[in-house]
């Protein structure tokens, strides 16, 4: 009974939620249909590229930092 009363409590809390992540996954793809020519595709592919190399980098700057102090060397 608990279990019921607990379901019929949270559905109405619950049902914006979903109605509005749907809304916003049909917002999505009308964003998504436009056609970018070469060199818009090709800018867009470089900024992606430079963005991933620069969390790289920053990735790799961390873990040498944190394995600095524990390595002694053999």
């Amino acid at each position: 009974m608990r279990v019921l009363m607990a379901l019929f409590m949270l559905v109405p809390a619950l049902a914006p939620q979903v109605a509005q992540a749907q809304a916003a996954k049909e917002g999505s793809k009308a964003t998504t249909e436009r056609v970018y020519n070469s060199e818009e595709s090709a800018a867009m592919a470089a900024a992606v590229r430079k963005k991933a190399e620069a969390a790289e980098r920053a990735r790799d700057a961390r873990l040498r930092r944190a394995t600095r102090g524990i390595c002694i060397g053999c």
